[in-house]
C-alpha cells in the first residue's frame, strides 16, 4: 500500500530540488581557468550535459524493475517476456526513432536554460504554463484533436498569466535595488523569449513522441534512458567541442569553455553540493515518476507544477534574505521581493493557477464524454481523447488495469521546463 501523503510530499521536495538547484548554479560565483578571473558559472551547456546523465540513470532503475516484475509461467521456472515478440523483433527500429525526440529535447532544454540566464526563477518556472497553449495547437494541427469550451477557457486564462508574469519581469528589470546580477530590461524579454520559444520545440516534441512511440510498447524508463544516451552523446562528443571553439563571452573568448567548467567545479565545493542535488533531483523525478503517474493523477499535476513554481519562489526569497549580500562569499544568490513587480507577479500566479485547473478540468469532461461515447456504440474507448500519452497517463485510473499497472507503458510522464528533467517525469502540463 502506497502512502500517498509521503508520496506527494516526496514529490514536490524534488521537483523544487531541482527548480531551485538550476538557477543557484548560475549564481555562484569563483576562478576556473587560472589565468582569468572569478566569474559566475552560467553554463547553460554544461548543465544540459548534466541533464541528459541524470536521463541515463533511468537504466539502472528499468533493470531493477525488469528484474523484480518478470511474471513466471505456469511450472514456476521461467520469466515471460516483458515486452510482446513482434516489439522486440524491431526494438532497435524503435530505438533508433526515439532519437528525434532526444534532439528536440536538447534544442528545448538549452533554450530553457539560456532563457534562465536572463530571468529570474520565479518568471521562468510560470512561463512554463505556455506549453499548454503551445500544445493545444500542435495537436489541433497535426493530431486532429479538438477542444470544448472550458479547455479554451482555461487556454485563456493561462495566456492572461503570461502576459501579466512577463509585465511583472519586465517592471522588475527596471529596479536597480535588487543587488543581483540581473539582466537588463531588453536582455529579460529575450530570456522570456527563449523560455517560451522552448515550449514551442517541447509542443512539437510531445506531437512528435505521439507519432513515433505511441506504439512502442517501450517501459518509459528505457525510453528516458535510451534518449538521455542520444542526448549525452550529441552533447558531449559533438556540441560542446564545437562550442569551446565559437568566438563568446565565456573564459577564453568561446561560446562556453567545458575545461573552465571543470575547473570551477573541482575549485568550488558549493558548486559541488549544488550540482550534485540537481543529479538526485534528477534522479528522484525518474524514481518517483511512475509511482506519481499510477497513484495520483491530473487533480495533483496542477497542483503540483503550480506548487513548484509556488516553492521554487519562495525557497529563492529565503535564500536572499537569509544569506544577506554576501551569500555564500561570491554575492548574493536567489531573489528578491521587487514591491510592486511581485505583487502583479502574484496576481500573475493565481490567474496561471486558475487557468491549469481550469483546462484540467476541460480535459475530465472530455475523457469522460469520450468514454460514454464509445461505451454506447460498444466499442472500447480509444486512446486520443487526451492530449498526449503523457497527458493520458496522468488521468489513469490504478484500478482500471488488473495488475495495477497502466495499461500503456510506452507513455512517459512529463516535467519542469527549467531544470530539463528527463522526460518522463517532466512535470509540464501538456
Amino acid at each position: 500500500m502506497v502512502n500517498k501523503t509521503a508520496l506527494i510530499v516526496s514529490f514536490l521536495f524534488v521537483i523544487t530540488l531541482g527548480g531551485v538547484t538550476n538557477k543557484f548554479a548560475y549564481q555562484i560565483k569563483d576562478v576556473g581557468n587560472p589565468d582569468y578571473p572569478a566569474h559566475y558559472f552560467k553554463k547553460p551547456w554544461f548543465l544540459e550535459l548534466l541533464m541528459f546523465i541524470g536521463m541515463t540513470m533511468s537504466f539502472p532503475l528499468h533493470w531493477a524493475i525488469q528484474a523484480c516484475s518478470k511474471p513466471k509461467v505456469a511450472d514456476g521456472t521461467q520469466s515471460e517476456p516483458l515486452l510482446p515478440e513482434e516489439v522486440g523483433d524491431r526494438g532497435w527500429k524503435i530505438r533508433a526513432l526515439i532519437f528525434l525526440p532526444a534532439m528536440g529535447d536538447l534544442v528545448g532544454s538549452i533554450l530553457s536554460f539560456t532563457g534562465l540566464v536572463y530571468i529570474s526563477n520565479s518568471t521562468a518556472q510560470m512561463l512554463g504554463s505556455s506549453i499548454i497553449i503551445m500544445v493545444a495547437v500542435n495537436s489541433y494541427i497535426f493530431l486532429g484533436r479538438r477542444y470544448n469550451g472550458i479547455q479554451y477557457a482555461g487556454m485563456g486564462i493561462v495566456l492572461s498569466s503570461l502576459l501579466i508574469v512577463g509585465y511583472a519581469a519586465q517592471m522588475a528589470a527596471h529596479d536597480k535595488k535588487q543587488g543581483l546580477q540581473e539582466a537588463s530590461a531588453s536582455q529579460q524579454a529575450f530570456g522570456m523569449f527563449l523560455c517560451v520559444l522552448a515550449r514551442v520545440v517541447n509542443s512539437i516534441q510531445f506531437v512528435l513522441e505521439e507519432k513515433v512511440m505511441g506504439e512502442s510498447g517501450l517501459h518509459p524508463f528505457e525510453v528516458t534512458g535510451t534518449e538521455g544516451v542520444y542526448g549525452l552523446v550529441m552533447t558531449a562528443c559533438v556540441l560542446m567541442p564545437i562550442l569551446a571553439r565559437i568566438p563568446g563571452n565565456d573564459v577564453g573568448g568561446v561560446y562556453e569553455n567545458t575545461e573552465d567548467s571543470l575547473l570551477m567545479i573541482k575549485r568550488n565545493p558549493t558548486l559541488d553540493f549544488v550540482l550534485f542535488f540537481y543529479l538526485l533531483g534528477l534522479w528522484g523525478l525518474n524514481a518517483l515518476g511512475m509511482m506519481v503517474m499510477k497513484h495520483l493523477g491530473s487533480v495533483f499535476r496542477a497542483v503540483s507544477r503550480n506548487m513548484q513554481a509556488l516553492f521554487v519562489w519562495l525557497i529563492d526569497m529565503a535564500l536572499f534574505y537569509g544569506l544577506g549580500s554576501e551569500g555564500f562569499g561570491y554575492g548574493p544568490v536567489g531573489e528578491p521581493w521587487n514591491g510592486t513587480a511581485s505583487w502583479i507577479q502574484v496576481v500573475g500566479f493565481i490567474f496561471m493557477t486558475v487557468g491549469v485547473f481550469v483546462y484540467a478540468y476541460g480535459n475530465a469532461v472530455q475523457q469522460v464524454a469520450a468514454a460514454q461515447q464509445e461505451e454506447l456504440k460498444g466499442i472500447p474507448s480509444p486512446i486520443p481523447v487526451a492530449h498526449s500519452m503523457r497527458e493520458l497517463a496522468l488521468d489513469l485510473d490504478p484500478a482500471s488495469s488488473p495488475d495495477d499497472r497502466p495499461r500503456y507503458p510506452c507513455i512517459r510522464f512529463p516535467e519542469h521546463p527549467t531544470m530539463r528533467a528527463p522526460m518522463l517525469t517532466r512535470f509540464i502540463d501538456s
